[in-house]
């Protein structure tokens, strides 16, 4: 069957989403006729490539049609509206003209791109699927992004449309599903697949490896921070513990890696300058070759996001970390997916978030207690590979796509 995917991130970019959507499409390619409309890298991304009107490309089988996207700073809102308004015309205007497929899926990035893909499913009369990574525009409520009263109404009525026509939402949460349910979703349209992490890729490493050598971390106790650092990790949380684990400082003391980009990297190198936060290491993101290395270097991994978010979003990051038989420290919400999962599968240790005391006592404890380490982490990699991992996620999808062609009774 033909499947028509519209996000503005794919392979070479380094966004969560991209990263999650080129898997999943270069697995569906191997049984159906995966076509990708996305923009030209914008975000971070490892190899620059020239701006065109569009141009056609072939990766693993999954044919990729990127279209103009306004390629500036991140750091201003202006900018980044400019780069997902030019995405979303192009898209719709690509997506009147490809081939018509038997069915459409779009993610949520941007925010915007489930109400493209609703009117392109309309016009050329097939199924549409929607993958909520995060619901809107309730996440730009809460972070202060979006005040003004009709701007909210306008923004939920532009989101909730497609939401409430689509055939089938998935949620990647229960939480989540919950939260759709509330924004006037159908119940039964609602399908659960959570993301995942490729366990094949992302394998138990030593801790001591050639990046960690080549970080000088192989010779200090290691709290890693790895992904997207943007507005809704609760960084200031992790600065202010880590201002408390700087009394344990020397040869073998603690540092906090923040490994990985956003639009929040450049305030935080400042504040931590300003603090003479020493202990505090930011770098870029690794190549996808490297992460398992990367994640390996841990003794902990670290996991935050803003009071208020669970349900709205939910942090991906630990399926990778679940991968590398890494424990983990989570300051979040308890009825996040990431404390249900840490509940479940005894594989992290979950604080209230904002609280750094909380959350620099559990870190000490864990890098204290070498035997619970290895327990969390085994037992994470052990619920990855039974529960989270890439091809579980894709037998789930493809199900979804071929039952769904059989419910609209589309033919090739």
């Amino acid at each position: 069957m033909r499947v028509l995917v519209l996000n503005q991130y794919f392979h070479p970019d380094v966004a969560a989403t991209g990263q999650l959507l080129t898997e999943l499409c270069v697995s569906l390619a191997r049984e159906h006729e995966v076509q990708v409309i996305t923009g030209f890298p914008t975000y971070d991304p490892v190899e620059p490539r020239r701006r065109r009107l569009f141009a056609r490309e072939e990766m693993e089988g999954v044919r990729v049609l990127r279209v103009y996207t306004w390629r500036g700073s991140r750091k201003t809102l202006i900018s980044r509206a400019a780069t997902y308004v030019t995405f979303l015309l192009s898209a719709l205007f690509a997506g009147l003209l490809v081939r018509r497929p038997n069915v459409l899926m779009t993610w949520t990035d941007p925010p915007l791109i489930p109400f493209v893909g609703w009117m392109i499913a309309l016009a050329r009369r097939r199924p549409l699927v929607v993958v909520v990574q995060d619901i809107y525009p309730e996440v730009a409520v809460h972070m202060g992004m979006l005040r003004h009263p009709w701007l909210i109404r306008v923004a939920s009525a532009l989101l909730r449309l497609p939401l409430r026509r689509a055939a089938r939402v998935v949620a990647i949460s229960e939480g989540m599903r919950r939260r759709l349910m509330e924004k006037g979703v159908p119940k039964e349209r609602i399908l659960v697949i959570p993301n995942w992490a490729d366990g094949r890729a992302i394998v138990p490493c030593e801790r001591t490896n050639p990046f960690a050598r080549a970080q000088g971390l192989d010779r200090a106790r290691v709290v890693l921070h790895s992904g997207n650092v943007g507005l809704v990790q609760d960084f200031e949380t992790l600065l202010r513990c880590a201002e408390q684990l700087r009394s344990q400082g020397g040869l073998d003391g603690v540092r906090i890696v923040i490994l990985g980009d956003g639009a929040s990297k450049r305030r935080l190198q400042q504040e931590a300058a300003e603090r003479r936060l020493t202990n505090v290491l930011f770098l870029p993101y690794q190549p996808k070759e490297r992460v398992k290395y990367s994640l390996a270097s841990a003794d902990v991994a670290v996991i935050l996001l803003k009071p208020g978010l669970e349900g709205y979003v939910e942090p991906s990051k630990v399926y990778a970390i679940m991968a590398s038989g890494r424990p983990f420290v989570a300051a979040i919400g308890s009825g996040s997916e990431v404390a249900r999962i840490a509940r479940t599968h005894d594989c992290g240790v979950i604080v209230p978030p904002g609280q750094p005391e909380a959350l620099a006592e559990a870190l000490r404890a864990l890098l204290a207690d070498p035997s619970r380490r290895e327990h969390l982490g085994r037992n994470g990699r052990a619920a990855l590979l039974r529960f989270y991992e890439r091809s579980l996620a894709v037998g789930r999808y493809d199900r979804m796509l071929r039952a769904l062609r059989h419910e609209q009774g589309t033919h090739r």
